[in-house]
């Protein structure tokens, strides 16, 4: 399982940018807030079909909370078990 205190792989990072329109200059840091920077509950509905697609897995129920998707932080903690580095990502 890899360790959600490692830096979030660049590939997570695109995904969640492309929902995030009020993300600055494409930057986007571990403790932003998600909603500030634009993510709705659409949002979350279409980041997380994009997550699951992209990643090949299926976000638990339990997981689809304010608190998941909260910050970049937040969210990658919540999905860091599901999600496969790619050997450019490490």
């Amino acid at each position: 399982m890899p360790d959600p205190t490692l830096p979030i792989p660049q590939g997570f990072l695109e995904i969640l940018l492309a929902h995030l329109p009020y993300a600055l200059a494409g930057r986007i840091a571990e403790d932003d807030d998600l909603a500030a920077l634009g993510l709705d509950s659409m949002g979350v509905v279409q980041l997380v079909t994009d997550l699951e697609e992209t990643f090949g897995f299926e976000l638990p129920d339990e997981l689809l909370t304010e608190d998941t998707f909260a910050t970049a932080g937040s969210l990658w903690a919540a999905v860091a078990e599901y999600v496969v580095p790619e050997p450019a990502d490490v």
